[in-house]
């Protein structure tokens, strides 16, 4: 490569190497900073993510337990179940199996009162006496009345039943 004779002196030279260490050093001056920078806005990402799903986590919790004791409330004052049971079955000599059926179908008569409000039930509880009182029931051949007994309205409707044979 060819160098005008005004280059080729020491001065010249001198100032070509010290800007080339220069541009040397600057770069990795460059480097070693961003890298300084990089690995602390690293860290502080780090930090702020994990504070950030301890929140969420924080903030998921709450709510499922606002919706729990929502669920709790609203389970204490609606009707979960329909519990019959009969107070005659052994001087009728009634089979288990029969009582079991009586039970579906008086279960299946009311099941609409199911997750309806304690406070309204209580308030028709003649409609459940009525709906149960005046229907026969028939299994195999055999129609069966019932009578309320006994009438509970909680969370769980208990209803004590006194069974007739039809003929």
């Amino acid at each position: 490569m060819y160098l005008p004779p005004q280059l080729r002196t020491k001065e010249w030279r001198r100032f070509f190497a010290g800007c080339a260490l220069g541009m040397i050093t600057g770069y990795i001056l460059f480097v070693f900073i961003n890298d300084q920078l990089h690995e602390h806005l690293e860290e502080e990402n780090i930090q702020l993510s994990t504070e950030l799903n301890e929140l969420e986590t924080k903030y998921d919790h709450l709510l499922n337990a606002e919706k729990e004791e929502d669920e709790q409330r609203n389970e204490a004052l609606t009707i979960q179940e329909i519990s019959p049971s009969f107070t005659n079955t052994k001087a009728l000599q009634i089979d288990k199996l029969t009582q079991h059926e009586l039970s579906f179908m008086v279960r299946k008569q009311l099941e609409s009162i199911t997750g309806e409000s304690i406070e309204e039930i209580a308030d028709h509880s003649e409609l459940i006496l009525s709906a149960i009182e005046g229907k026969p029931f028939v299994i195999e051949d055999f129609t069966y009345k019932l009578e309320v007994v006994q009438l509970i309205i909680s969370n769980r409707v208990d209803l004590k039943l006194k069974i007739s044979i039809e003929s």
